[in-house]
């Protein structure tokens, strides 16, 4: 489990995952056939953020075209020419962790947290050498190996 957590940390996926506004832009360009003009990107985030005053747009402009678009670029997710993004590869670990609510960008770490805690309270049953714990952490961890794959 703390593999699978360190590899998703050192890979580029931590790069799109610590940052909800490059989140959005993935997630505008999946719903949106891969591209959009950086303008359609903006628009999207401002309403995101519930705030679409001329100097948020403004703010939200800048820090795509200088810092999420060309760090997405880099690692090869987009690709930018003439104000418009195209959406080139994406992770298999980005779209696991992502999903969409009520419009919003959300992290899914769910089955994460259910095959952490399935884990802890195996080794814990294993532990105090309990036969019924074990089998039931087993069936837990079982099922947090399900969850995990259903929704990568």
């Amino acid at each position: 489990m703390i593999t699978l957590w360190t590899k998703l940390i050192q890979s580029q996926s931590s790069t799109i995952l610590g940052n909800d506004r490059r989140l959005m832009v993935i997630e505008y360009l999946r719903k949106h056939g891969n591209e959009a003009d950086i303008s359609e990107l903006v628009n999207y985030i401002c309403r995101a953020e519930k705030n679409e005053s001329r100097r948020h747009r403004k703010s939200v402009y800048v820090s795509l075209v200088q810092t999420h678009l060309p760090k997405l670029q880099r690692e090869g997710i987009v690709n930018v020419k003439r104000g418009k993004v195209y959406l080139m590869n994406m992770p298999s670990e980005v779209s696991t962790f992502i999903t969409i609510k009520n419009g919003r960008v959300e992290r899914n770490l769910w089955p994460l947290a259910y095959l952490f805690f399935s884990s802890l309270t195996l080794l814990a049953s294993l532990i105090i050498a309990s036969s019924e714990g074990t089998i039931f952490s087993l069936l837990l961890l079982a099922l947090a190996i399900f969850h995990w794959i259903s929704t990568r």
